[in-house]
């Protein structure tokens, strides 16, 4: 897990500090409630799943192959499972004050998607999403196609799309 323990970056670019521990807020749970929504449409989002469970899927998955399931734990909401190097390892998503970090990290991100995008582009250890649908729909892999190719802030500017498009493309932003 150490490989993973890097750096991570606001959206900005610019390093958000650490924060002592604070009780969840209304709007973490907004922020929860938002991103759970989201990765309904990752297709790498497991929902309730054991550990065991998780580690078995990936224990038969090449390196760096991960997912994100639901957090057996009452006080965390998401579990990273990856394949690493000596087999499926789990570590749990935290949120503090409004930012995602991976637990033993000091490092933290304005949104998971932002936590994954580094960890997926960065010389980590996560390469490939485990999808639930196998294979993947077409329509999942355009949106991101669309997505890596102009965007999630021109979504509005392209050309052609109706409307259902722009908010299937909205629902999942993300390159991931």
């Amino acid at each position: 897990m150490e490989d993973l323990q890097v750096n991570r970056r606001d959206m900005m670019g610019g390093q958000v500090e650490d924060a002592p521990l604070a009780e969840p807020t209304s709007w973490d749970y907004h922020l929860v409630s938002q991103t759970h929504a989201q990765l309904q449409h990752s297709g790498f989002y497991w929902g309730p799943m054991t550990m065991e469970t998780a580690h078995e899927i990936l224990s038969h998955t090449p390196q760096g192959t991960f997912l994100i399931r639901d957090s057996g734990q009452p006080d965390v909401f998401f579990t990273l499972s990856y394949q690493g190097e000596d087999g499926p390892t789990s570590v749990r998503i935290l949120l503090n004050k409004q930012l995602f970090s991976l637990h033993g990290s000091h490092k933290t991100f304005v949104s998971l998607f932002a936590l994954l995008a580094f960890y997926t582009s960065s010389s980590s250890k996560l390469v490939l999403p485990y999808r639930r649908q196998r294979p993947e729909l077409l329509k999942q892999m355009c949106r991101r196609a669309l997505i890596r190719a102009y965007g999630a802030d021109s979504i509005h500017t392209l050309p052609g799309l109706t409307v259902q498009v722009k908010e299937y493309l909205y629902a999942y932003p993300y390159c991931t």
